[in-house]
């Protein structure tokens, strides 16, 4: 291409020096050695510039045939070595996610190809890095290239000095044979003017050698500049010369016709005169106007030239800034898509460069690996400057209300972008599984009955005194009934009320009286080592008591009794049940966690998490585990509750558990049984010494009465008094009792409750 641009220029220095050639074969004298110059100075014109063309030519190819092998060798050698090692690191995951299904017994095998898989994903990122390298070399080829251009301009500038000083000489050579020609005067007139001419050329020659030398040329048309500016001088002299040529030849011309006027008819002549001055002035314009030609058609194609340069340029610098992007993700994939979108977001807009390294889908969402090689110590604040996390959620399609998030692996030189895109499929658990991490209610009765002091917290309605009966029964029915219970509810009476046992005391002083005679009985009996009879205690709203009493008297008398209480009972054979809402003993007024260390405690529920959250006495690792246990056993329940319609509030054969926390052990879950598990009369009777004799011949004859069919007419309900009064099924004891329902009140009782 480059030849082509300098045609024009070759081409009319070669007719220049052909011209100048020719003439000096077909004229005599000074005039053959001036002609003979011309066209030596028209071919050297004419070899200079194409010396020049092929030289920058030559250089220009050089360099766009060494940028290309580069980057073929670059682009061939990433692509095979990252196609290894994306090989090798896809191959190490599928490993992994197939040893995952029992992560437990392949756990050595998944560390050592997780470590082998670090080892491949380092050497990914070196791969890369070595890319990066590449990329820097080719930035110096493309550098090169700019330098290379100067050189050439600067080779152009001495090649040019030169041809110019050859020039001078040939002028000087000319200057001095025409000084010592010997001629007429005529035509030393003639000659003294070319030598003004001479020395005029050899002037502008010298100043234009100094003016290049003093050149900062920055480009190639300046030189060209020069030379064409010295040709038209040059061509000017010539034509100075040839006018002068043709006024000699008129003169002559002049003096022929006269001498010829005797001989040669004028218009003989007049015409063979104009014919040949025709032919030389066609000849003269035809050379005129091939020069002009070429002149314009050189110097159009010189700007063709330099505008294909800058274009070469700026396509290079193109390439070179695609290089410095970051690596995208392929293929059409959502997931491929998203990644290029971040990576050219964090590039775009925060000058942050993050490579592609992989992606993968879970059962939530998905994640997208990128390499940070360019910026290792990017933290999450700076990768969430403003509402950024917010956009990220819109352009990845995270689910609402998730924001995306980044893990970081500075070990080698990643991070990891998460996104939720759906909820968590929320995995059944069979009842099978669940009983593997909770006591089962079958279970309940055999892990309770040696409980003496326990302690049971619950939310407001969250079934403490159910419990605490089926849990106070069991105890009972372990000692075969054997015993007494004396139970204390403030709360007598109101909508809360569930007991269907006798009361003791029904206020916060019959609390405090309680506790007061529990204290007092321990006292007597560490005075008697006899044989005592089990009595259990059943203290209800504790909490409320302890906050009354220091609220009306000012003094922790109620709660240093409950203190005295915990640390004495187990050794009088004596039992106590605390009630309360509070799982966090610190809530309660002048109480801490230590006072129930010496009780078995009992957490219903959401008190079970709280309890587990603050516990001070179980390790970090236990209480994850635990907590783990609670989630799932809490998931299992609702699951239940919810595919029964149960009401976990209000219907008492729900799904509850509990929190067991034992003097000593680790806690454990247990499931809570329906309320109303145990009877009260069918464990303990009336409490008079021979309970059975009494049911024997009380209520026997009533039993009687029901079963002909006209016992309703008798039976009234001990509540309201109202008659209307319906049969209720059968207890479960040895020896069944008629249960009754009050469609008046709601009230339920058995037979044995008609003897008062």
């Amino acid at each position: 291409m480059f030849k082509h641009v300098y045609f024009g220029l070759v081409l009319g220095s070669t007719l220049l020096g052909a011209v100048g050639l020719v003439q000096s074969f077909h004229t005599q004298g000074l005039t053959q050695k001036i002609a003979g110059t011309i066209g030596i100075g028209g071919a050297t014109t004419a070899l200079t510039a194409l010396g020049l063309g092929i030289a920058y030519n030559e250089k220009n190819s050089d360099f766009e045939r060494e940028f290309k092998q580069k980057l073929d060798d670059n682009s061939k050698l990433k692509d095979r070595e990252l196609a290894g090692l994306k090989l090798q690191i896809d191959e190490l995951k599928s490993r992994i996610k197939v040893l995952e299904v029992d992560k437990e017994t392949n756990l050595k095998q998944i560390s050592e190809l997780q470590e082998k898989l670090n080892v491949k994903a380092e050497e990914y990122l070196k791969a890369i890095s070595a890319k990066d390298i590449k990329i820097k070399a080719l930035q110096d080829v493309v550098d090169a290239k700019d330098t290379r251009i100067e050189d050439f301009l600067e080779d152009c500038k001495k090649h040019t000095v030169t041809f110019f000083s050859l020039r001078y000489n040939n002028l000087d050579a000319i200057q001095k044979a025409l000084e010592k020609a010997d001629v007429s005067d005529e035509i030393r007139i003639s000659f003294d003017k070319r030598l003004r001419d001479i020395a005029s050329l050899k002037q502008d020659l010298t100043d234009a050698m100094v003016e290049i030398k003093k050149l900062n040329l920055t480009d190639f048309k300046e030189i060209l500049d020069y030379i064409f500016e010295f040709d038209n001088k040059f061509l000017n002299v010539k034509t100075r010369w040839k006018d002068a040529q043709v006024k000699n030849f008129k003169s002559e011309s002049q003096s022929l016709k006269t001498s010829l006027q005797a001989s040669i008819p004028k218009e003989d002549a007049r015409a063979r005169i104009r014919g040949a001055m025709d032919e030389v002035d066609e000849r003269i314009t035809e050379k005129y106007e091939a020069l002009l030609l070429n002149n314009n058609s050189i110097h159009s194609q010189l700007l063709d030239l330099l505008e294909q340069r800058n274009l070469v340029i700026d396509d290079l610098t193109k390439q070179n800034e695609e290089l410095q992007k970051p690596l995208l993700a392929t293929g059409d994939y959502y997931i491929a898509e998203v990644a290029n979108t971040v990576s050219l977001h964090y590039y775009n807009r925060l000058g942050y460069k993050l490579d592609f390294i992989t992606w993968d889908e879970s059962e939530t969402g998905y994640t997208i690996t990128y390499a940070i090689r360019k910026n290792p110590g990017v933290t999450d604040t700076e990768l969430f400057p403003g509402n950024t996390r917010e956009l990220l959620a819109s352009e990845c399609g995270a689910f609402p209300g998730t924001l995306p998030k980044f893990e970081f692996n500075y070990q080698n030189c990643s991070i990891t972008l998460i996104v939720t895109t759906k909820k968590a499929i929320k995995k059944e658990q069979a009842k099978g599984d669940i009983d593997k991490i909770w006591i089962p209610v079958e279970k309940f009765e055999s892990y309770v009955k040696n409980w003496e002091r326990v302690r049971i917290t619950a939310g407001s309605t969250g079934g403490k005194s159910p419990t605490a009966k089926n849990l106070a029964l069991a105890i009972m029915r372990s000692r075969k009934g054997q015993g007494e219970i004396r139970l204390y509810d403030p709360q007598d009476g109101s909508k809360k009320d569930y007991w269907d046992m006798p009361k003791t005391g029904t206020t916060h002083a019959d609390n405090v009286a309680g506790m007061e005679a529990l204290c007092d009985l321990l006292d007597q009996r560490s005075k008697s080592k006899a044989n005592h009879r089990f009595v259990l205690f059943i203290f209800d709203e504790v909490d409320s008591t302890i906050a009354q009493e220091r609220e009306n008297n000012g003094y922790y008398y109620f709660r240093d009794k409950v203190t005295y209480s915990l640390k004495q009972a187990s050794h009088q054979n004596i039992g106590a049940i605390y009630i309360g809402q509070a799982c966090d003993a610190s809530t309660i007024s002048g109480m801490s966690w230590s006072d129930w260390n010496n009780a078995v405690q009992l957490h219903i529920g959401a008190n079970a998490g709280i309890w587990l959250d603050k516990a001070k006495t179980v390790t970090p690792e236990d209480k994850t585990k635990l907590l783990e246990q609670y989630r799932k056993i809490q998931e299992f329940c609702d699951r239940k509750n919810e595919e029964l319609g149960l009401d976990i509030f209000t219907d008492p054969g729900a799904y509850r558990f509990a929190l067991a926390v034992p003097l000593t052990g680790l806690p454990k879950f247990i499931q809570l049984p329906d309320f109303d598990t145990y009877d009260y009369y069918e464990i303990m009777g009336d409490g008079s010494s021979n309970p059975q004799e009494l049911i024997t011949s009380v209520i026997e004859p009533i039993q009687e009465k029901v079963l002909s069919g006209d016992a309703l007419l008798s039976v009234k309900c001990p509540e309201c008094e109202s008659d209307n009064v319906v049969n209720n099924g059968m207890t479960q004891a040895k020896t069944p009792v008629q249960k009754y329902l009050c469609k008046e009140c709601g009230h339920k009782f058995t037979a044995k409750h008609l003897i008062n």
